[in-house]
């Protein structure tokens, strides 16, 4: 379906090369290329391989290099690098969103080489593990990566970056990666950069090291080896991206074309919402905090999100919405300031007659004794403050829009030929999409590539199906064999 529309709704493609390695799949492919004509049957080639072996052997040969496995897409990304032109793009999809939200820690860092956190800002996270596995890659070929957009949709995490050639550049990744510090007691984090860069005074120029640690640090600014809330034990997670997920001005040119071009799209206000919310987010605070997750801990209702974020801003910091989460907040405040705010929130809440029988009830050992035992460093300012308002809010522009249809979510994996599924028997008028929408022809709900594009490789399902064909293969002569014996 994507290689379709790559090759009818952007006229300077030249040619499309849709890739599986499952003969059911590829046959389909090729089907539906068939039933839409047009620059479809022009420009769409359908291929049969190992989309490794493909783009390795097709180095700098596509502007982009769009990959959309079912799951993982870690396999691929070496090859995809090397296969992208000079400043080409590379577009990539990951749904294993339960490994790369912390479900599985060391299935993470099997695929990812990096270590995923179970905790609220999971999402936020998968976006960030991915890109750095993605800029592991680019650099191993010398190459680097520049986010243009990274966004968490429903069930998976969709990424587009642009590629370059940079030795020099690579040196630096170090400085845009960190490490994650989370305490195991309460939602609070700190983030722990990979590499640094030190000025070589006199001499001039930029020296690079090691990152210094550690950076857990409470409100008196000394180090610390747990949480300073609490004094429960920390874990480590990452490396994630430590830089922005998105590039304003590209982001802001797909909001123009949806403004101006809005009947084009059928998905308009779907994807507005999401660039609208895209184009608030702080560009320096990575990971956000979850406003239900805050409250749970001091046992209250969380404050209103304008309430939060007006306490942060009276207080000297900068806060955003995230587009992962309607309940996110991110900023640049240290966890202390904002345990503080909720200090202050749930004390104004409880009364301190019912915070004394709560304290009471919870015990010392607690840590909702540990949070609200303390007083705060500081007493929150929670009148409304201009800067906490979302501009998009305050305009009435809708940010997170509901689900197109009932029991949205990712349909069964596909499974190849002999293994009772993907056969030439599929429907041939319609091509699926990896979330369980149909495309008819004519259809189009694409968001704008953004690049004038020549070529473009999609690749879809990879990596075990030439085992499953062989399986097949070897168990189909084995049965041959039992019947031969048998007569």
């Amino acid at each position: 379906m994507r290689a379709i529309r790559y090759a009818t709704e952007i006229e300077a493609v030249s040619h499309v090369d849709a890739n599986d390695l499952d003969a059911g799949a590829v046959a389909a492919i090729a089907r539906n290329v068939a039933l839409n004509g047009g620059a479809a049957a022009a420009k769409v080639r359908p291929t049969r391989s190992d989309a490794r072996v493909k783009m390795l052997t097709s180095p700098s040969a596509y502007e982009v290099v769009d990959l959309d496995p079912y799951g993982a897409p870690c396999d691929l990304l070496d090859s995809a690098v090397r296969a992208v032109v000079d400043g080409g793009l590379l577009a990539c999809t990951a749904t294993d969103l339960a490994v790369l939200c912390g479900g599985a820690g060391e299935a993470g860092w099997a695929k990812y080489g990096a270590y995923p956190l179970h905790r609220p800002y999971g999402h936020e996270q998968a976006i960030r593990i991915l890109l750095a596995s993605i800029s592991a890659a680019a650099a191993r070929a010398k190459r680097v990566i520049e986010p243009l957009l990274s966004v968490s949709i429903d069930f998976y995490v969709r990424i587009f970056v642009r590629v370059r050639d940079s030795p020099a550049a690579v040196q630096t990744l170090p400085l845009r990666l960190a490490y994650v510090w989370q305490s195991a007691g309460l939602d609070a984090f700190w983030l722990q950069p990979v590499g640094r860069a030190v000025d070589k005074g006199r001499r001039g120029g930029v020296r690079r090291l090691a990152g210094q640690g550690p950076a857990v640090a409470g409100s008196d600014g000394k180090p610390s080896a747990v949480c300073p809330e609490t004094g429960a034990g920390l874990m480590m997670g990452g490396p994630i991206w430590a830089a922005p997920l998105h590039d304003p001005a590209w982001v802001a040119d797909l909001v123009a074309e949806l403004g101006s071009n809005a009947s084009s799209y059928p998905a308009a206000p779907r994807v507005k919402a999401l660039l609208t919310t895209v184009a608030e987010e702080l560009p320096d605070a990575p990971l956000y905090y979850s406003l239900h997750a805050l409250a749970k801990t001091v046992a209250t209702a969380p404050p209103p999100a304008d309430t939060f974020r007006s306490a942060l801003v009276n207080a000297g910091f900068r806060v955003s919405c995230t587009h992962a989460n309607p309940l996110g907040v991110k900023t640049n405040a240290p966890p202390h300031v904002v345990w503080d705010v909720m200090r202050c929130w749930a004390r104004s809440q409880f009364g301190e007659a019912k915070l004394a029988d709560k304290l009471k009830a919870a015990g010392p050992d607690a840590v909702f004794s540990k949070v609200m035992g303390r007083e705060p460093g500081a007493k929150a300012n929670f009148a409304r403050a201009q800067g906490a308002l979302s501009a998009s809010r305050t305009a009435g522009t809708a940010r997170f829009l509901p689900n197109p249809e009932a029991h949205w979510g990712p349909k069964s994996r596909h499974r190849p030929a002999g293994e009772g599924g993907g056969g030439p028997e599929r429907p041939a008028k319609v091509a699926r999409t990896g979330g369980g929408g149909e495309v008819k022809e004519g259809g189009g709900e694409a968001k704008k590539a953004g690049e004038e594009a020549a070529t473009v490789v999609t690749t879809t399902t990879m990596g075990d199906a030439l085992a499953a064909e062989a399986m097949a293969g070897a168990a189909a002569a084995r049965e041959k064999e039992e019947q031969a014996a048998v007569a």
